[in-house]
């Protein structure tokens, strides 16, 4: 088959509300992708709108074949990222969404797409902000550049124009800025393959882990009540370890800011109370951040580097 000129450029869409950030994120792309692009931008500094509702607005607009949804606190490395990443879609019909992190699998527990399991979650980006920098490249020893997914982590999305067209983000249901980048992987891959690429160097100006507060836990525990006769949704039916996926979110929302009863809530939703394994898990997640016990750990954490 022989390709046009069109049909390897891209339209970048970003759903933006700090301008400097956007900038910075131009340039680095301009200096990288290495193919023909255009942006498709929304200032949604004082709109009210969601982030679906933006997208889906902005897909509409854009006229290339392919689209990346884009966070706007991002740097790119390296050169031509862009003509790689289209040759994934080329080599493979089926492809329908390439990201940079997630998972082969999706629990029904209520959590994001991590599972802290290295043998389901596959990532490679970067993290990095004044005074902090960390790598995170998770992916399986071999040759291969691209990884099955069936979820993925919304800070870089890439799909064909016409898989948006066919699934779109559910701008009825997710009316914020959180699960998007779930829910639309998940019905993505439930037509189309998913992957995970290393073929894009990119960096998130942003801690790794990211916030996750009371509105994120709200929409997380609505869209898996919307999913629930839908997950675990895995590759290959993959085993899932639920308990230790609990844990995992039990420690990583111990320290947000997530009211007592969405706590409760959301121990409630896994019948955690019935279980005694749990038990000190879930006193450190009623107790830690009202009592600031994160201070006392710091303190205690630098008594013992000092000596």
């Amino acid at each position: 088959m022989i390709w046009s000129t069109l049909d390897f450029m891209i339209s970048l869409i970003v759903c933006s509300v700090r301008p400097e950030l956007l900038e910075r994120a131009k340039r680095s792309v301009e200096s990288s992708i290495g193919v023909a692009h255009e942006w498709v931008v929304a200032d949604n500094r004082n709109t009210g709108k969601g982030i679906c509702q933006v997208y889906n607005e902005l897909a509409e607009k854009a006229r290339f074949p392919f689209l990346i949804f884009l966070h706007e606190d991002v740097t790119f490395e390296g050169s031509d990222w862009g003509d790689r990443l289209i040759d994934h879609f080329m080599t493979d019909p089926k492809l329908g969404l390439v990201g940079l992190a997630g998972s082969n699998v999706k629990s029904s527990s209520i959590s994001g797409w991590y599972t802290g399991d290295p043998q389901h979650d596959r990532f490679y980006l970067n993290h990095q902000l004044p005074g902090y920098a960390e790598s995170l490249h998770q992916v399986p020893s071999t040759s291969m550049d691209l990884f099955p997914v069936v979820c993925l982590d919304g800070v870089f999305l890439c799909c064909r124009r016409t898989v948006w067209e066919s699934i779109r983000f559910d701008e009825q249901n997710l009316r914020g800025f959180h699960f998007y980048d779930l829910d639309f992987s998940l019905r993505v891959a439930r037509k189309f393959r998913v992957g995970m690429t290393t073929r894009v160097a990119l960096t998130h100006h942003t801690e790794a882990g990211g916030d996750y507060g009371t509105r994120w836990l709200q929409e997380a525990m609505d869209f898996h009540h919307r999913w629930s006769d839908r997950l675990p949704m895995s590759l290959d039916q993959q085993s899932i370890d639920e308990s230790s996926i609990q844990r995992i979110w039990l420690d990583r929302l111990k320290d947000q800011r997530i009211s007592i009863l969405d706590r409760i809530q959301w121990i409630s939703r896994h019948q955690l109370w019935m279980r005694p394994a749990f038990y000190y898990a879930i006193l450190k997640f009623l107790i830690y951040r009202p009592l600031r016990l994160r201070h006392l750990h710091r303190y205690l954490r630098n008594r013992k580097h000092d000596h």
